[in-house]
């Protein structure tokens, strides 16, 4: 062909890939030798034809090159279905394979899961049955004990019958538990019994909760007094079915607990009776000391003798009115007597008295009081025997040449007072207990005074009887301690003003006075002196002996003792006061008894003051200086 050869034209069709399965027939006309064929062939021609071609022939071959060509694409079509199953099968294969591997893994874990379960099922069934084996053991421990318990053990319904009973409720009733099983309370106990049974059975039903009860069981050998617990027991619903009840016998501990309260009833009397027999010997020293100073004069040596015995008496006569307090806090019959006080008044006259016994002590007493006046709704004798119980423990406590502070300060309600000293301070196991009666802060050898351990105790009852509050404080033994004292204050008024605490005292005049006790030397010393100072005595020593005396004696004052023989002071002074004579006398009450019963009882019987062992010395003379017969009785005093 012009321009290409059909070689290169056929050789260009073959490098199109869409072309390269097209046969190509190869017509000429002179290219017939067997090296043009070759190269017809190479380019990719599948005949090669001369011409002049015969028309039959060339229909032939192309039919036939057709016919190769379908069969060949059809051929290639199958070869490509063939190999895309194939793909597809060695897909479908691979899949397989992979789920293959992952059921193997999937089956070797539930495998591993299921060895792990079967393992832990193995271990809790050998838990299980240990814990089985344990609870049958617990349960036959239990069992055991609550048949064996001094307790009564038992079980009921709703209805009050018994369910079950340990031996020692067997015993008890002589009945075994399937005697009893199923009975009403009514038909197995006594009947005051079983309705005490009943009635609190029924109230722990009720309430639905545990209870306690202290029950009287009937007994052949007399009423036990048994503590019950008894506690009901719920269903699903949360309804009480049942009652389970333990009751133990204390009739016993009843008894001891009734002979502990005997014993301290007794031990309560034994305190008030010792301490007023105590008083007695106290009376007559101080009077017999106030003869010797009245008589006087008086050498150095013999002045320090009376100052020794004054000291000691008052010391003794302390500690008797702290064992009389104990008893009335014990049987809750401390009385306050309250009244608008001041409290610098109370704080100066607890230093005076306390001073001296502070300075003999080696030690310097420092007070700093508000600069305003504080007052307080207080009995200020109650108040004084406080803050002189710290200042005489600060002393006793203090070491050598110790500092000894009292300070108050003021605030909105109330008046807080710190007594602090530089003394053996209070070990911190002991801090909480300071207050606890007979209780002793500190003991050690160079301490010279003791004491009953009673003060603090005392002290802090009667703060918190004035609606105050004390504590105790100290870094340690050696550090010193601090007790600081609550009250609460009243409001100030310019108006208000305090009475006088003591009465004046008139100048003596001789009287006639009939001393009456049965205790000889208090009736001889208070005559001695009573007369040493001027008046006219006369004593007895039973109440027959001051009727007939009083008859024929007239006395202006008669001081009598309550607890006398054949007639005691109450009779003795009814009968005095039913003598025409005996109306206007004045009738003095001297007893080791002074609350406000014993006072309304001197007050009863006819007495115009009450006094209480042991007096005073200054405190009876100024009394009958005081005193003047009248038609009219006074209230008595004290």
């Amino acid at each position: 062909m012009p321009g290409i050869s059909g070689l290169e034209l056929a050789q260009l069709i073959k490098t199109r890939k869409r072309n390269q399965h097209v046969p190509i027939l190869f017509l000429t006309a002179h290219m017939v030798d067997e090296k043009d064929v070759l190269q017809a062939y190479d380019v990719g021609a599948v005949d090669y034809l001369s011409k002049p071609i015969n028309p039959h022939i060339l229909r032939s071959k192309v039919g036939v090159f057709v016919d190769l060509f379908r069969s060949t694409r059809a051929l290639g079509n199958a070869v490509d279905a063939l190999h895309a199953e194939i793909a597809e099968r060695q897909k479908v294969q691979e899949e397989l394979r992979v789920a293959k591997e992952e059921l193997e893994t999937r089956v070797l874990e539930r495998t591993g899961q299921l060895d792990l379960a079967n393992r832990q099922i193995r271990e809790n069934q050998e838990r299980l049955r240990s814990a089985l084996t344990d609870a049958q053991e617990s349960e036959a421990t239990l069992s055991a004990i609550l048949q064996n318990t001094r307790a009564l053990v038992y079980l009921m319904d709703a209805e009050n019958r018994f369910v079950h009973i340990n031996r020692e409720f067997e015993n008890l009733l002589r009945k075994d538990n399937e005697e009893v099983r199923g009975r009403s309370v009514y038909e197995v106990l006594p009947a005051d019994t079983a309705g005490i049974f009943d009635a609190n059975n029924r109230r722990v039903l009720a309430e639905g909760r545990t209870l306690e009860f202290e029950e009287i069981i009937s007994l052949a050998d007399g009423q036990h007094v048994y503590t019950s617990t008894r506690a009901p027991l719920l269903d699903s619903s949360g309804r009480a079915h049942s009652i389970v009840g333990v009751s133990a016998d204390i009739t016993e501990r009843k008894r001891l607990e009734n002979a502990l309260l005997q014993a301290d009833r007794r031990k309560d009397e034994f305190l008030a009776t010792l301490a007023h027999e105590l008083r007695n010997p106290l009376a007559p020293i101080r009077y017999a000391l106030q003869v010797v100073n009245l008589k006087g004069p008086i050498t150095p040596e013999l002045r320090w003798a009376l100052d020794l015995i004054d000291r000691q008496t008052q010391h003794m006569s302390r500690l008797v009115d702290d064992l009389l307090d104990v008893n009335r806090i014990t049987r809750n019959t401390l009385e306050l007597r309250r009244e608008r006080a001041e409290l610098a008044q109370i704080i100066n006259a607890v230093s005076e008295s306390s001073r001296p016994f502070i300075e003999r002590s080696g030690h310097k007493l420092t007070i700093q009081l508000p600069a305003e006046p504080v007052y307080l709704d207080a009995d200020v004798i109650r108040l004084a025997q406080v803050f002189s119980n710290l200042l005489h423990n600060a002393a006793k406590y203090g070491g050598k040449s110790g500092q000894i502070s009292l300070i108050g300060e003021h605030t909105d309600s109330a008046v807080v007072i710190t007594v602090t000293d530089t003394g053996i301070g209070i070990a911190p196991a002991m801090l909480p207990h300071v207050f606890e009666m007979f209780t002793q802060v500190g003991r050690s050898l160079e301490q010279t005074e003791g004491g009953l351990g009673i003060g603090l105790a005392l002290a802090k009852r009667l703060v918190e009887m004035h609606g105050g509050k004390i504590e105790a404080r100290s870094e340690g033994l050696g550090k010193g301690s601090q007790f600081i004292v609550t009250l609460p204050v009243v409001a100030s008024s310019s108006r208000d003003e305090l009475s006088p605490t003591t009465e004046a005292i008139v100048s003596a005049t001789k009287r006639r006075i009939l001393i009456a006790d049965d205790n000889r030397d208090v009736a001889e010393a208070f005559g001695v002196m009573l007369e040493t100072v001027g008046h006219d005595v006369e004593t007895a020593h039973d109440g027959m002996e001051v009727l007939e005396k009083a008859e024929h004696f007239q006395p202006d004052i008669i001081v009598l003792d309550i607890g006398m023989p054949k007639i005691n002071g109450y009779d003795a002074a009814r009968r005095l006061r039913q003598k025409p004579w005996g109306k206007y006398i004045v009738l003095v009450a001297i007893t080791g008894w002074g609350n406000e019963k014993d006072k309304g009882q001197s007050h009863e019987a006819g007495f115009d003051f009450h006094l209480v062992k042991p007096v005073d010395p200054e405190t009876l003379c100024r009394l009958v200086d005081t005193v003047r017969p009248s038609v009219a009785r006074p209230t008595i005093k004290s």
